[in-house]
């Protein structure tokens, strides 16, 4: 008997130590609860035994539901017998105070404080909540039923004895309820302690360092194990002080990647989990796997961040030693690949800008480098000209014309003046460098010097992201397509003269047709004139019509003159070419001013304003015949300004073309040309109107001298607009001057 009673008033125990103290705490308070009735059922019996038959009616149920309860937190069912328990603990003060006083009685005012404290124990906070508000409104209830008559209208108040009584009782019961949640609440900080030291324990004396980082977005460091120091040298002082020093220290080329990353699963609360480098105090590079994950509370409330870093540096190397020795390999065979396919194109490509373009192109992607760019020399040799080059950079510096001088000031000149290969196995310590800001990021380099039949015609560069990228392997083979590619040039150079050549003497031989065409026309209708006109004069001689044989003599002296004209143009013309002035660097603006000079009485006759948007460039050329260009051009546009209330002319430069030739252009508003003609107004003797006066030689003047400039003229004009002529000249060389003028 003795030992079940103790073992009914030993609480249960369970596996799971939360369970195991919520039955404790149920356990006594049920004790406590069940000496209530008794103690209040006694005294009842003792002091007032006419009410002992509702004090039965009270307690009985009581007491019977409480050893129910028992037996359902022996069984472990701890959260329905906790409900239950907090509803009959209050429904027993509530049928206690509605049979007696309502809310004056003592049941009602220090019984349900103690099931509200009893509640916030078992139940939480929301259980708390729950039996006040229940509370609140029983006992607004019973005032309302009072109030009304309808109950508690000659209610005894209860003897101070018996209040001493009820409310001993009760605070009996508060104390050991108190006494409960004060040791439980110990309990738990004494397990919390031995938990954070084990736990403490364990972190700072694992391999791995582990941290805890806040929710923000930019994971602050919260704490950090003492290992930090051994493995990367800053304290978990340093790490605390600045909580976004791990980002700080992160390697840069990493960096972007894994705060992108840790934005992403700060925001999704998924597992971190990356492999990057890291800088030690010392500016070593550290290898770590971070993984971290998510901490929430019972409640499923975000905590924090518990993650760990490993050092995984030696198993790295491992890796990139076998990574080196494969890529090594793979390497090799790439470059013998690319030699052969450069190879099979040179011998293939004909066409100097597709050949050049697929070459940088092969050995870009081949070799995985970050740009290769090949220059040709100027004709004077003075300057290597971009020709072809990878990326968007490439396209860039072509459009801009890129070129360096034929000197020690660039790895390219010093490759094409020494005839050798130059390299910069780190690009910051090579003192003649061209610093070219559209390559920001190279940082080792080689220059190649293309030499084909013994000269150098250009050099070809080849640059690398990493520092020490060209071993002695890449040097031998980059040196045989180097050579190969010299080759091909010089043979896709001839080529292309050859192609230039046939194509010119098929001009040459279709302008001589048109040529013995047009003379044969034009020349034969002055003859036909002045023939007809002899005729006629010999009458009028004969007549004695002196005025008619005055005017027939003249129309015969004009078809000479207009013949005259026609010989001199095509002596003009023939001369293009082929007698020729020392080329030399001619400013556009002191031509425009000496043609104006020329044509000021043109200009002021038809009151026409010429303007000139300078600055212009300097070209190389032929100055006499770039005065006939611009003086016919001019020419041109005063006859045809027609009509015109505020008739204006204007002389500029666009910039270059692709070729790195100067865009000039002379533009007027006068009547335009129908497009139809903008093609065959460029012809021997093609004249649109013939009403004007002009032979129609001046615009095939033009293009024939613009043509053996090595540029081209072009028109856009539309009728009752006006027109523009284009024509590109070469610039001048930097080292070459205009003369005064």
């Amino acid at each position: 008997m003795t030992t079940i009673i103790r073992k009914w008033l030993t609480p249960p125990l369970f596996d799971d130590d939360i369970r195991a103290r919520q039955a404790f705490i149920l356990h006594y308070i049920l004790l406590a609860l069940l000496a209530v009735p008794i103690c209040y059922s006694g005294y009842i019996f003792l002091q007032e035994p006419e009410r002992i038959r509702d004090a039965l009616v009270q307690s009985i149920p009581s007491e019977i539901l409480n050893i129910l309860l028992f037996i359902l937190v022996r069984k472990g069912h701890l959260s329905i017998a906790s409900i239950l328990q907090v509803t009959l603990f209050w429904l027993f003060f509530a049928l206690v105070a509605y049979t007696n006083q309502g809310v004056r009685d003592t049941a009602y005012i220090l019984g349900n404080a103690a099931v509200i404290v009893v509640a916030g124990i078992l139940l939480g906070e929301r259980g708390a909540f729950f039996f006040t508000t229940l509370t609140v409104l029983i006992g607004g209830w019973m005032v309302y039923l009072e109030s009304t008559k309808q109950r508690f209208l000659n209610a005894e108040i209860d003897s101070t004895q018996f209040i001493w009584v009820v409310s001993s009782i009760l605070f009996t019961v508060i104390n050991v309820v108190q006494y409960l949640s004060t040791r439980t609440v110990r309990e738990a900080f004494q397990r919390a302690r031995a938990s954070e030291a084990l736990f403490r324990t364990l972190l700072e004396n694992i391999q791995a360092i582990t941290y805890i980082n806040g929710l923000e977005i930019e994971a602050p460091t919260l704490y950090i194990s003492p290992q930090v120091q051994k493995m990367l040298g800053y304290s978990k002082d340093e790490f605390i002080e600045d909580p976004l020093l791990w980002q700080k220290i992160i390697h840069p080329a990493d960096r972007d990647r894994v705060l992108k990353e840790n934005e992403a699963t700060s925001q999704s609360r998924t597992i971190f989990n990356m492999e990057y480098r890291l800088i030690t105090k010392e500016g070593n590079t550290l290898w770590v796997n971070d993984k971290a994950r998510l901490i929430t509370s019972e409640g499923g409330n975000p905590q924090h961040w518990l993650g760990t870093w490993v050092d995984i540096t030696p198993q790295k190397q491992v890796d990139e030693q076998q990574a080196d020795l494969a890529s090594a390999m793979s390497k090799r065979a790439i470059q013998l690949q690319t030699v052969a396919e450069v190879s099979r194109a040179s011998s293939s490509m004909l066409d100097l800008e597709e050949l050049l373009a697929t070459a940088v192109e092969r050995i870009q992607n081949h070799f995985n480098y970050y740009y290769v760019g090949i220059f040709l020399l100027n004709e004077s040799k003075t300057f290597a000209v971009l020709k072809s080059g990878t990326g968007e950079a490439g396209k860039q510096m072509m459009v801009e014309g890129h070129q360096l001088e034929i000197a020690d000031t660039s790895m390219i000149g010093w490759s094409v003046t020494h005839r050798k290969a130059r390299i910069a196995l780190d690009v910051g310590e090579d003192a003649i460098r061209f610093k070219n800001p559209h390559l920001p990021l190279t940082r080792s380099e080689i220059t190649l010097p293309l030499i084909s039949r013994g000269d150098v015609i250009g050099a070809m560069t080849i640059q690398s992201e990493l520092p020490s990228a060209f071993s002695q392997a890449d040097i031998t083979a980059l040196q045989i397509m180097a050579d190969q590619i010299a080759n091909a040039i010089s043979n896709a150079k001839l080529f292309a003269e050859r192609a230039d050549l046939i194509k010119e003497l098929e001009a040459r031989n279709a302008e001589l047709e048109r040529f013995t065409y047009t003379v044969s026309h034009d020349l034969k209708s002055p003859l036909v004139t002045i023939r007809g006109f002899l005729g006629f004069i010999r009458e009028e001689a004969i007549k004695g019509e002196l005025e008619k044989f005055e005017r027939d003599l003249s129309k015969i002296a004009n078809a000479a003159d207009r013949m005259q004209d026609l010989l001199n143009d095509l002596l003009e013309l023939s001369r293009v070419g082929r007698i020729a002035h020392p080329p030399q660097a001619v400013a556009m603006q002191q031509i425009v001013h000496e043609t104006m000079e020329l044509l000021a009485g043109s200009l002021k006759e038809y009151n026409i304003e010429a303007v000139v948007q300078e600055p212009l460039p300097v070209v190389h050329g032929d100055k006499v015949r770039l005065v006939e260009v611009m003086q016919n051009l001019l020419s041109n546009a005063i006859k045809f300004m027609g009509e015109q209330s505020g008739p204006r002319i204007e002389i500029g430069c666009t910039g270059q073309d692709a070729e790195g030739m100067a865009i000039l252009y002379v533009r007027d508003n006068g009547i335009g040309i129908d497009p139809q003609h903008h093609d065959r107004i460029f012809g021997l003797f093609n004249r649109l109107d013939p009403s004007i006066e002009g032979t129609g030689v001046g615009l095939t003047l033009i293009r024939r001298i613009i043509e053996v400039h090595g540029g081209k003229v072009w028109l856009e004009s539309q009728p009752g607009v006006g027109s523009t002529f284009f024509f590109t000249l070469p610039l001048a060389n930097r080292n070459d001057s205009p003369p005064n003028s």
